[in-house]
């Protein structure tokens, strides 16, 4: 079968390999029919991931079809639609017992420290996937299950509530996502974002109001949507790490500054600000639980889907793939790979 490799830092190649079959009692057989290209696969691509082990199968966005279940798998048959949760656990430390299953400390993801979905076939366990209606989505459009419930995680996180008024920084495809679930939860959006293409697909995905901070003045809009009080939540999807200095001085009191960026060197935050106003500041990584409802909302969000799904290529051809995703001219969204 096919299987996109990265050997190395910067050596990526699409390699034959030997098809995958179940050996455990409780694992599924897979046909990957879509998978979308994460920011975070081509870190894992240029070596800039902390986490990745190399040679590695990259890939974690993606829906498929299952071809056979192992003989403890009672509710998964031949033919049903699913999508995979990209992350496994050991339910034993103290993040699992807290419910944090995101952050344990033995946590595997696909297409970082174990292999992915950049493959015509995987086997799983049965708690890595979760069923959908096939007559409801198609698999592109299903593989964008897993980014959605970055948005919802983000949300869950920053407690987005009814009358919150929210700054998303960035309106990439998460940072659309973002704005799209806090608009859903009743939340005033702000979205602020220097690339104009981009920042009028916002308007689609929620925005009340757009700012290009290149152009415009971003803290005279805050200050003035928000009557001089500051926004309730930030959410920094940019991958700008100063901007979550910044934060703490757009943010009012008993404010939340959600971070959605890693970076290799500390951010310096002013807790002299932090501590007068009393902010939250809150990590977000992969995500809990989030899948049922994620599902469960997907099929009610095709329209913004579609959009944000710019480009699909066959497998064959992820090296142009990954070249439309790192052109800033394309317009790029989402880039989905096919295995037909």
């Amino acid at each position: 079968m096919k299987a996109i490799t990265v050997i190395e830092p910067d050596h990526m190649e699409m390699l034959d390999v030997k098809m995958p079959s179940i050996t455990e009692p409780d694992q599924v057989l897979v046909r990957i029919h879509a998978t979308g290209i994460c920011g975070s696969d081509v870190h894992v691509a240029h070596g800039s991931n902390p986490y990745a082990v190399y040679p590695r199968v990259i890939g974690h966005e993606a829906a498929g079809e299952v071809k056979a279940v192992g003989e403890a798998v009672s509710d998964l048959a031949a033919g049903d639609g699913v999508v995979f949760e990209p992350i496994t656990y050991c339910g034993k430390c103290y993040a699992c017992r807290s419910g944090h299953h995101n952050v344990c400390r033995e946590l595997k993801v696909l297409g970082c420290i174990v292999d992915g979905t950049f493959r015509e076939y995987a086997v799983v366990k049965r708690s890595q996937l979760y069923r959908y209606d096939k007559s409801k989505m198609s698999y592109v459009q299903a593989a964008l299950c897993e980014p959605y419930t970055i948005g919802f995680q983000a949300n869950w996180r920053g407690d987005v509530r009814p009358g919150d008024v929210v700054l998303v920084h960035g309106a990439g495809p998460i940072g659309l996502i973002v704005a799209d679930v806090a608009k859903s939860r009743g939340a005033v959006v702000i979205v602020s974002e220097p690339n104009e293409n981009r920042l009028a697909m916002s308007a689609r995905f929620g925005a009340d109001y757009m700012v290009n901070p290149v152009k415009e003045d971003l803290d005279a809009l805050v200050m003035d949507v928000t009557g001089g009080e500051g926004v309730n939540v930030v959410f920094e999807a940019a991958g700008i790490p100063a901007l979550l200095e910044h934060a703490v001085k757009l943010l009012s009191p008993a404010g939340r500054l959600v971070a959605m960026t890693f970076a290799k060197t500390p951010t310096a935050i002013d807790f002299k600000a932090v501590n007068a106003k009393e902010l939250t500041i809150l990590g977000t990584r992969h995500q809990m639980q989030k899948f049922p409802e994620t599902l469960e909302r997907l099929a009610d969000r095709l329209d913004r889907v579609d959009q944000l799904v710019t480009h699909v290529f066959p497998a064959e051809k992820y090296e142009e793939a990954f070249a439309v995703l790192a052109d800033k001219d394309s317009g790029a969204g989402k880039v989905i790979l096919t295995f037909d």
